[in-house]
C-alpha cells in the first residue's frame, strides 16, 4: 500500500516537471532558455514517471529495461539540446 502511494506521488512530480518543461518551452522568448527548460525538466518529469513505474512492478527485468530507457532519455536529450543549440550557434 504504501508502494502504491508513493508511485502515485511519483508520478504527480513527473506530470508536474512535464508540465513545467512544456510550459518554458511555450512561454520562453530566447531559443537557449527554452533548450534548457526542455531539456533539464523533461528528463527529471520522465525518470520521476520511471520511478513511479519502477516502483509498481516486482520483476527485475523490468526495472532493467525501465532503466535502460531513462539512460536513452537522458543521453539523447543532451545531444539533441547540444545540436539544436550548435545550429542555432552557427546559423544564426
Amino acid at each position: 500500500m504504501a508502494f502504491e502511494i508513493l508511485s502515485i506521488a511519483f508520478m504527480f512530480i513527473g506530470a508536474i516537471f512535464l508540465l513545467a518543461g512544456s510550459i518554458g518551452l511555450i512561454r520562453l522568448k530566447d531559443t537557449y532558455s527554452r533548450l534548457h527548460a526542455l531539456t533539464k525538466a523533461d528528463v527529471l518529469g520522465f525518470g520521476f514517471i520511471v520511478l513511479s513505474c519502477i516502483l509498481s512492478t516486482d520483476l527485475l527485468s523490468h526495472w532493467i529495461k525501465l532503466l535502460l530507457v531513462w539512460l536513452l532519455v537522458i543521453s539523447y536529450s543532451a545531444l539533441v539540446g547540444y545540436a539544436l543549440a550548435n545550429r542555432k550557434k552557427r546559423y544564426a
